[in-house]
């Protein structure tokens, strides 16, 4: 029995350079949906408070103060892990592709 060592590694590579893609899209687009809204600047020039902090576990994320920009971003990023996950699946299962 003879073991390509080479295509070893190039698996292993391409699984952990994938793995490590993936997670990093994914943490991206949870970035981008924890996105504040732009500060209101009163009349004085100073901005408005923040409000209370949010040392709470049970606080609610405000989605309408969320850029439109960010939104958008944070679902191509959470597409694009739905496509490589389908893509790894394609891949892994023979069924798909014989």
């Amino acid at each position: 029995m003879n073991i390509d060592w080479m295509a070893f590694v190039i698996v292993f590579a391409a699984s952990l350079g994938s793995a490590a893609v993936l997670v990093a899209l994914y943490s991206l687009g949870i970035r981008f949906l924890a996105t504040p809204g732009p500060k209101v600047m009163r009349e004085d020039g100073t901005y408005e408070p923040d409000g209370p902090s949010r040392d709470d576990e049970d606080d609610d994320v405000d989605d309408e103060a969320r850029p439109l920009w960010a939104t958008v971003a944070a679902n191509v990023c959470f597409a694009l892990c739905v496509i490589g996950v389908l893509g790894g699946i394609y891949l892994i299962v023979p069924a798909l592709h014989s």
